[in-house]
This record gives C-alpha cells, sequence and structure tokens, in this order.
C-alpha cells in the first residue's frame, strides 16, 4: 500500500529522479585564480626598481604556470610535492634553460601560498562523469582480484 496508483504517480517519480540527477551533476570546482596573490612574489632583498619589475614579470610568468598546468595536475587541498615537477617552467622556456634556484624559489613560494582560500575560486559546474566513474572503480577492484587470483594460481 505504499504506492496509491494515481495517474500523476509516474510523474512524481521522474521529477523526483529527475531533481536527484541534477542535484548530483552540479558539482563545486576550485580553481587557481588568475590573478596572482601579492603573497607570491618574491621581492626580499630587490632595492632597485628595475631589478623589481624583473622580478614581477618572472613571478607572473611563474603564475602562468601554475594556472596553466599545475592546477590540472594538482587538484585543490592536495599536497604539493618537495620538489618542483618538470612542467613548472615559465611558459615557452626550456626547463633545462631556467634557473634551477629560481624555479625552487617560486615553487617554496607556490607551496606557501597554496592553501590560501583568496588563491582559489568556487565554481559550480554541470559534471556528469559520476555517473560513469563507477565503472572505472569496478574495473579497478576486477583488475585487483584478476593479478591476485591469478598469482595465486601460479604458486
Amino acid at each position: 500500500m505504499l504506492f496509491i496508483r494515481r495517474s500523476y504517480d509516474k510523474l512524481l517519480l521522474l521529477l523526483a529522479a529527475a531533481t536527484v540527477f541534477c542535484l548530483l551533476s552540479y558539482q563545486p570546482k576550485s580553481r587557481i585564480n588568475a590573478q596572482m596573490p601579492p603573497e607570491f612574489l618574491d621581492v626580499s632583498g630587490i632595492r632597485n626598481p628595475r631589478q623589481r619589475m624583473a622580478e614581477e614579470r618572472l613571478a607572473k610568468m611563474y603564475w602562468g604556470c601554475v594556472v596553466g598546468n599545475i592546477q590540472w595536475e594538482y587538484t585543490y587541498g592536495s599536497r604539493l610535492p618537495q620538489d618542483p615537477p618538470p612542467e613548472f617552467a615559465p611558459a615557452g622556456a626550456d626547463i633545462t634553460a631556467v634557473d634551477t634556484a629560481t624555479r625552487a624559489r617560486y615553487w617554496r613560494k607556490l607551496q606557501e601560498v597554496w592553501y590560501l582560500p583568496t588563491v582559489w575560486e568556487k565554481h559550480y559546474e554541470w559534471d556528469t562523469r559520476w555517473t560513469t566513474s563507477w565503472m572505472d572503480q569496478v574495473k579497478s577492484v576486477g583488475d585487483w582480484l584478476y593479478s591476485r587470483l591469478s598469482s595465486d594460481s601460479r604458486k
């Protein structure tokens, strides 16, 4: 007696299913703010205005790398590695030609500002990948079971 057969029961079930689908598909996403935070700029010990401008330009190039590359590899809240990855270099620069001391210095600055809430922007986006992501999880469990069972059968 849970459902009384009325003419609009099917419509209510369809509406409830559509509501749940929409709620699960409208997901929050965090993105790095394209505007470089002032804490990222390392001007300690620089007195010359020309050197300061050059340092600001360099910091903006590294921040552009963060916006274009690093944020996609390391998400909001994730821990950055101790050493900078190869992708952390100014745009268009050859990794072998980049000054390793400057690169390491700006990587440390990125580690300092990475968790600041002002650095990240929260957006809500339509994302229906949740509908198929469970299949990847089932596949990985199946692969794990297969590797365990096949290694046990060889013994």
